[in-house]
């Protein structure tokens, strides 16, 4: 089944401990990308956050937020670094000196600095975390997922639409072929009698051109492959697992056999039908971009 790059998932759980909540964005990529934004106590979790998304996703940028409510009361305590506060305020006084500066320095601009006051938990606590945010984090992937699968099949609804364009057009261009064939000889046998001014050209001569002619503009391989690869593409859009870099490649095969039809098939009716079916493939290209 085809699944969209791109979605959003939510999920929550609660412990006698704390509220935990995980929402996790997906964004197209080429591949697997994970960033985390948890908090201060949680941060050993990232690495286990990143392989549980890795081991369910085949492509994508995947952006989880965790945030955590305590509930009730914690035994935390209050950490200040009182030597990095009083070198703070020395180096700041000594410039304030040597500058000539006004200004008197406040508890607020100690307490703004970084990591200079931080909350610490036992180190149970601190230990703790995986088994509490998990159910959490499952049932935001699991949402994403279903969010990627629906809008998945809305995707493989639009290709199926854009390759029975681009089948119609391989008929339309396959039938049209052999007339190509005609009106050459018909040009040909033209250009011959103004140019001869009455005098007779053997027949023979006007035929071979006409045969090399079709050959050169024959176009009956270029058709059958480009009907399986339209064949192929088809069966990827219902194959399970990830699909996308497949049908990048199957496409530019595909692009390439329209392209051989219009440069072999000298004639402005297929010529017009192989640009019409060039849009279509770029349309193609531009919904595989969001293709798992």
């Amino acid at each position: 089944m085809l699944k969209s790059m791109t979605g959003f998932g939510r999920g929550e759980h609660t412990t006698p401990r704390a509220h935990y909540r995980v929402e996790v964005q997906a964004l197209n990529h080429r591949f697997v990308e994970v960033r985390a934004r948890l908090p201060r106590r949680l941060w050993r979790l990232e690495h286990q956050i990143q392989r549980e998304v890795q081991n369910r996703f085949g492509r994508g940028r995947f952006e989880v937020h965790l945030t955590e409510r305590l509930l009730g009361d914690s035994p935390r305590t209050v950490h200040v670094d009182r030597a990095a506060a009083r070198q703070f305020v020395a180096a700041v006084r000594a410039l304030q000196q040597e500058l000539a500066l006004p200004g008197t320095l406040s508890i607020e601009a100690l307490i703004g600095l970084r990591d200079l006051v931080s909350l610490e938990e036992p180190e149970e606590e601190a230990g703790a975390g995986w088994e509490e945010i998990r159910p959490a984090l499952e049932q935001a992937l699991a949402d994403l997922e279903a969010m990627r699968e629906k809008e998945g099949a809305a995707l493989a609804a639009e290709l199926r639409h854009r390759l029975d364009l681009l089948e119609r057009g391989r008929s339309t261009v396959l039938a049209r072929a052999p007339e190509t064939v005609s009106a050459y000889r018909a040009r040909l046998q033209a250009r011959v009698a103004a140019l001869a001014a009455g005098v007779s050209v053997e027949p023979g001569r006007l035929e071979q051109e006409v045969v090399l002619f079709a050959d050169r503009a024959d176009i009956t391989e270029e058709g059958a492959r480009l009907a399986s690869h339209l064949a192929q593409f088809r069966d990827l859009l219902e194959a399970p697992g990830p699909q996308g870099r497949r049908l990048e490649f199957l496409l530019q095969e595909i692009n390439r056999e329209v392209n051989t039809l219009g440069s072999k098939a000298a004639d402005a009716g297929i010529a017009a039908e192989v640009v019409a079916m060039k849009a279509e493939l770029e349309k193609i290209r531009e919904q595989l971009q969001n293709v798992e």
